[in-house]
């Protein structure tokens, strides 16, 4: 017999509870602290890869902070998820994401709500991506997680520039870069200073934006990533594009293209290639625009990326349009509707709306037109792209005023007036006044 806190036990059942208590410790020991998985580097390379595939679909950088060296309750439906994101399949990554939830902690959570948000904002679900981000900002704070917090920023404000807020989505975008600044993160740092550069340029402040972008650009260098150089000097050209100085613009672009080839990186070679097919789209060397447009479509196809290949569809749509080919336009423009829809992308979705409405307003076809703008502001209302929706506003106050219907026309430019006044995109202003002004002047 043995005692055992003042009972006198047998020696087997002494045993048996003994042994029946360490199990229960050791189980409570592995639920408090799980051990990490020890990823074999094949595991590890899949992984990197379908962190930077997703990286490069979405356009957004990806937080992972935690996951990598989860517990395999946590990891493996993560990694799916990781897995499900790069074949678009939105909605079954969400269901891999929420199992992991249910044992991760701390940042790991940050991470997998930001993870959710992308997932929801990707098909147009702007409220729930919101409200995925939102969370993840929250537990970045309550964890302090800075770089969780810095991604969170950085995410939310794509939200409130969707949403045409542009004041609040810089406020987001300046929170993201000094907690950036603050922790050391050069890299997104020179990120958050680039997208800042972009909503300047859409509020026609070129000259903010060419300042962020020189900061960027400084730190890019410094830190020798040559991808975020290569981002820098993409948008010194967007900034020449808009200014009208297309010789400049199309330098930065070979700048650009020279960079992406010499680093290897063919989904920024594709994009340059589209970019700079427009260029010559807009000068009239319609030849030269097809032959980069056809280029960078190669390019996508061969690194499957969707994204890339619907964009070119529609470019090449609208160069075979300036062509006057319209079967060829129209196969073009229809190719890359399917594409947006494949892939869940509803602005993409919207432009493709749009550029065909554009087509058959070219034919003559208004009722036609109609259709397809009215689907593309409806789809631009539902996720809050206030830019597409001022454009398909104004696009068919042109189509009311050549129909006549002037009081039609009116109402469609002044909402859209509304709309560019609200964002502060100056050069849309201007463009939608002088419509007003000539429609009353008739």
């Amino acid at each position: 017999m043995i005692k055992f806190f003042g009972f006198r036990l047998k020696r087997e059942l002494f045993w048996t509870i003994v042994f029946g208590l360490s199990a229960i410790l050791i189980a409570l020991l592995a639920w408090l602290f799980p051990r990490p998985v020890k990823l074999d580097q094949e595991t590890i390379r899949i992984l990197l890869e379908d962190k930077k595939k997703i990286e490069k679909n979405t356009g957004r950088s990806v937080y992972l902070d935690g996951l990598t060296s989860s517990s395999r309750a946590v990891f493996d439906p993560f990694a799916k998820g990781m897995k499900l994101m790069t074949e678009y399949k939105w909605d079954q990554a969400i269901a891999e994401f929420k199992k992991s939830m249910r044992d991760a902690k701390a940042s790991q959570l940050v991470a997998l709500y930001g993870l959710v948000g992308l997932c929801y904002y990707k098909p147009g679900k702007v409220d729930l991506a919101f409200e995925n981000w939102s969370k993840a900002l929250n537990l970045a704070r309550e964890f302090n997680d800075q770089k969780g917090e810095a991604s969170a920023f950085n995410n939310l404000s794509l939200i409130y520039q969707a949403r045409g807020d542009l004041d609040q989505a810089i406020k987001y975008l300046q929170a993201a870069l000094e907690t950036n600044r603050e922790i050391g993160n050069k890299q997104d740092e020179a990120t958050a200073l680039n997208n800042l550069s972009i909503i300047y340029i859409t509020k026609g402040d070129l000259d903010q934006a060419k300042k962020y972008l020189e900061d960027a650009l400084k730190i890019n260098k410094v830190i020798g990533d040559k991808e975020g150089e290569a981002v820098s000097l993409n948008n010194f050209g967007l900034i020449y594009q808009t200014r009208g100085d297309l010789d400049s613009a199309l330098q930065y672009y070979e700048n650009v293209l020279s960079i992406t080839k010499k680093i290897g990186n063919k989904e920024g070679e594709a994009t340059t290639l589209n970019n700079i097919g427009m260029i010559y789209e807009t000068i009239g060397n319609l030849d030269k625009a097809l032959e980069c447009l056809q280029n960078a479509l190669r390019i996508n196809k061969e690194i499957s990326k969707k994204e890339g290949v619907a964009l070119n569809f529609n470019n090449l749509g609208l160069i075979y349009k300036a062509k006057g080919d319209l079967d060829k336009a129209l196969e073009y423009l229809q190719s890359a509707l399917k594409s947006y829809r494949e892939i869940g992308d509803k602005k993409g979705e919207a432009l493709s709306l749009s550029n065909l409405g554009a087509f058959y307003h070219t034919k003559g076809d208004l009722e036609q037109a109609l259709k397809y703008y009215k689907e593309g502001l409806d789809i631009n209302r539902r996720i809050g792209n206030k830019e597409g929706e001022a454009s398909n506003l104004r696009n068919l106050g042109i189509i009311y005023k050549t129909k006549g219907d002037n009081e039609k026309a009116l109402k469609s430019f002044e909402d859209a007036l509304k709309i560019v006044t609200q964002i502060g995109a100056q050069r849309e202003t201007k463009i939608v006044k002088k419509d007003i002004q000539e429609l009353k002047s008739k």
